[in-house]
């Protein structure tokens, strides 16, 4: 069964080598495409080459592949990047609440337009956070994502050091990051159902109960906001969908 799977770097997990199909009972009989998107976003935060470029490719992908069943692995940046960068950049006041059920409006609409049997779509949710357990390193990982298009003009200097300012004071904590992931991935799930699509998200397999947080072993020792790119990680994912495609 071919499956073409299209997102964000976060979709790099549903890779298939001989070694996870040996793991994963099913896998051996899928043929995945897999194509990232690096920094793409579902309405236009982040790196805009990519996300302007998801839709017109999505298509290609779809007319080459031929695939009998399609996944979209996307609103990671969106929630995690695209969110601070709202508040603390462009500072435009808008709920969080109101952002999310944008997101997701515009994932269902794109969705709608591919002319592709809803039945024959996953999409999946979005990971826990990984920035946990360290404050600063936190901080300086979104003042760097946010500011990342500052030139080195002094008038942009005084920006990036003000809006660090702002994370440094306001950055949401762990938890209610946590939260807001599950909140997201609450109202994905929801919005799947009424649009026939299918959903899934490997987050109950990852949260460690006693901190109600992502567990230790898929935190990246390094400055990562990504899932440590485990073979149990990349199993999950497949783990997790053979069951609404087979």
């Amino acid at each position: 069964m071919i499956v073409l799977v299209i997102g964000d770097s976060h979709t790099a997990y549903f890779r298939k080598t001989r070694q996870l199909a040996n793991l994963v009972p099913g896998l051996e009989d899928i043929t995945p495409y897999v194509k990232v998107e690096h920094g793409a976003t579902l309405t236009g935060v982040g790196r805009m080459n990519s996300t302007l470029a998801l839709g017109e490719n999505a298509r290609k992908w779809i007319g080459n592949a031929k695939p009998k069943h399609l996944v979209f692995n996307l609103g990671q940046v969106d929630v995690e990047l695209g969110l601070p960068f709202r508040h603390f950049v462009k500072q435009d006041g808008i709920p969080i609440e109101t952002h999310i059920d944008g997101f997701i409006r515009s994932y269902m609409e794109f969705i709608q337009g591919l002319d592709f049997d809803p039945s024959r779509i996953t999409v999946k949710g979005i990971n826990l956070p990984v920035l946990v357990h360290d404050r600063t390193k936190a901080v300086q990982y979104i003042t760097r994502i946010v500011t990342e298009r500052f030139t080195e003009s002094d008038e942009d200097e005084a920006r990036r050091a003000t809006i660090l300012e702002r994370i440094t004071a306001e950055y949401s904590d762990d938890r209610e990051r946590t939260w807001l992931a599950g909140e997201f991935n609450t109202r994905l799930a929801d919005a799947a159902r009424e649009n026939g699509v299918g959903y899934f998200d490997i987050n109950r397999h990852i949260l460690d109960p006693s901190t109600g947080m992502v567990a230790a072993e898929h935190i990246p020792f390094g400055n990562d906001h990504h899932l440590v790119p485990s073979l149990k990680v990349h199993a999950l994912h497949w783990q997790g969908l053979l069951p609404l495609i087979l």
